[in-house]
């Protein structure tokens, strides 16, 4: 009995969803036959089960009962004028470059929907034939609107003073106002099946650094509460997994967290996603990065002549949060694995701008007390600020190697960790090659809806996760429920199946089965102190090895990554 009460939320949602489905019936509508087709227990949304409990004691998915079926008779592509262009024309190659994939539900024409107009888009659907959306299919959906919110956290003075020291601090009236403007250019793009994005934008109540869980909780349930949201997204969490798990519980569909690992994602099917890699996809991609390029060799490019003949021993520096360190254990396994136990050391940190200069200093004492060579980061990008501080002051110039997330491979956020340190520094990177912001799909949609200049310069980071999540609403089809969000997220083309058609700034994003985050591929960099950054235009910038080329796992190269010589 108490295995079955562990899976009772998710078949309760299976059961909310099939009666929809019953009563909203899809008029001769496709299941989807993604890249991952046949992984499913079914052909539809409705027939699949979980292969991960809900956590214990949570309440019921969908605080809201959905409604019954509602009628909309909106006709297909009316939300944009780029979405109906006929197989043959431009769309058509558009088309085959990056793969098409029915929606989840609903009755589609022969012509395929592309978005146009962004460097990242989501892959094509086929067009909806029109008819039945199904109405209030779940809390925040009705036949014409869908309920989005964005979340900003408490500001937290500490952290904001390192994002104003090289301009990455993004003020709330300015957040809000691309928030805005993205929400209006989706609804004019996306195919939405006769429905319209509500944006809500919400500046919570809750301290980051540290994250207080009871208090993420209460903000959760307010917002779920007050807003009845369908989904949410949270860009900049790096270390808050209560937010998100309390969410998932109110049946929120919802987006964040940096780095989490999968097994976290699994067990809030089908609530929980980010674009970011998750940390287990992290943990392999740079384990092997390391393993191929580094491991048994002396560590060279070290800022002291000590360590430079010295055979690498890495420390693995890492937030001990329950959703961060199995990632870093991981890691540190995969590296043992290829090098020996010896040459890894454990390196949590507790996320507390009120200790992190303190907890810096004793931490840099025991890594040099342990003989490291190799500071491999795979933090939050507020950590190397006080880190790289407190390695300076104890003269102390490791090779500084990148785990590839966190936006430490962010030229603006590098600026504010000591250089003198931060020149040894190289690795993994999962951003794209850095483009101004103009030229970002932030700066695009600025243009195209009629403003003048540009954005602020942290705008793409809400962007793509805001046309990222709305994909997976294109994805679903028109009876939007959180099975067929997930099913449409888990079974689209790709993005690498047309980015390899263009340039070295876009990163390859592919979700799947059991794989619940999005970029998914790497490229290899090292930071110049001298190189002026096209983010910002102050020195300091990362610089791509074999001009920006991306890595999938298994197609990392082996031997010393080529490395001017001044690093």
């Amino acid at each position: 009995m108490t295995g079955l009460r562990r899976y009772a939320p998710f078949a309760l949602l299976v059961m909310a969803q099939i009666v929809l489905v019953v009563v909203a019936p899809s008029k001769g509508g496709s299941s989807a036959n993604g890249p991952i087709g046949g992984q499913f227990s079914g052909g539809s949304p409705a027939a699949q089960s979980s292969s991960a409990p809900t956590l214990p004691g949570a309440t019921a998915p969908g605080a809201t009962t959905p409604g019954a079926a509602g009628g909309s008779s909106s006709t297909p592509g009316s939300v944009g004028s780029t979405g109906t262009t006929p197989v043959g024309a431009s769309g058509g190659t558009a088309a085959k470059q990056r793969g098409v994939a029915p929606p989840a539900s609903g009755t589609t024409t022969g012509k395929p929907f592309c978005i146009t107009g962004l460097n990242e888009h989501p892959p094509c659907v086929a067009t909806w034939a029109g008819g039945d959306n199904g109405g209030a299919t779940w809390a925040g959906v009705t036949s014409t609107t869908i309920k989005v919110i964005m979340y900003r956290p408490k500001d937290n003075a500490a952290v904001d003073a390192i994002l104003r020291e090289t301009g990455t601090y993004t003020p709330p009236d300015a957040e809000k106002q691309q928030f805005l403007l993205v929400a209006d250019w989706i609804n004019k793009h996306y195919q939405l099946y006769g429905r319209k994005i509500v944006p809500i934008y919400v500046h919570g109540n809750c301290d980051i650094a540290p994250p207080v869980d009871s208090c993420f909780r209460s903000d959760a349930d307010s917002l779920v509460s007050n807003y009845h949201p369908f989904a949410l997204f949270y860009a900049s969490n790096t270390n808050e997994p209560a937010f998100h798990d309390e969410l998932s519980r109110k049946g929120v569909v919802n987006w964040g967290g940096w780095g989490f690992s999968d097994s976290f994602d699994d067990s809030l099917r089908p609530y929980h996603y980010d674009l970011f890699m998750g940390g287990d996809t992290q943990a392999q991609i740079t384990g092997t990065w390391y393993c191929n390029r580094l491991a048994g060799k002396p560590a060279r490019f070290a800022g002291q002549a000590s360590l430079k003949t010295k055979t690498r021993k890495v420390v693995v520096i890492y937030p001990d949060t329950a959703t961060t360190t199995p990632a870093a254990h991981h890691l540190e396994s995969i590296i043992k694995g290829c090098a020996g136990s010896s040459a890894v050391v454990d390196g949590p940190y507790s996320s507390n701008t009120a200790t992190a200069a303190q907890q810096s200093t004793t931490n840099v004492s025991k890594y040099k007390a342990a003989g490291a060579t190799t500071a491999l980061w795979m933090a939050d990008p507020i950590a190397p600020a006080y880190g790289t501080k407190a390695a300076a002051s104890q003269n102390w110039y490791p090779e500084n190697v990148i785990a590839g997330g966190g936006l430490l491979d962010y030229d603006a956020l590098a600026q504010t960790y000591d250089q003198s340190e931060w020149a040894h520094a190289f690795g993994p990177s999962d951003l794209g090659t850095t483009k101004p912001i103009g030229q970002t799909d932030a700066g695009r949609i600025w243009k195209a809806e009629g403003k003048s200049g540009n954005p602020n310069a942290n705008a793409n980071l809400l962007t793509t996760y805001f046309l990222t999540l709305s994909g997976g609403i294109m994805a679903a089809g028109p009876k939007l429920t959180p099975l067929t969000y997930e099913y449409g997220m888990l079974t689209t083309p790709g993005y690498d199946e047309w980015a390899k058609w263009h340039d070295p700034s876009l990163f390859y994003v592919k979700f799947g089965k059991n794989d619940y985050t999005g970029i998914s591929d790497i490229r290899e960099v090292y930071y110049s102190t001298s190189r002026k950054s096209t983010t910002n235009g102050r020195n300091g910038a990362y610089v791509p090895l074999n001009g920006g080329r991306r890595y999938q796992v298994n197609q990392i190269p082996k031997g010393e990554p080529n490395m001017p010589p001044s690093v």
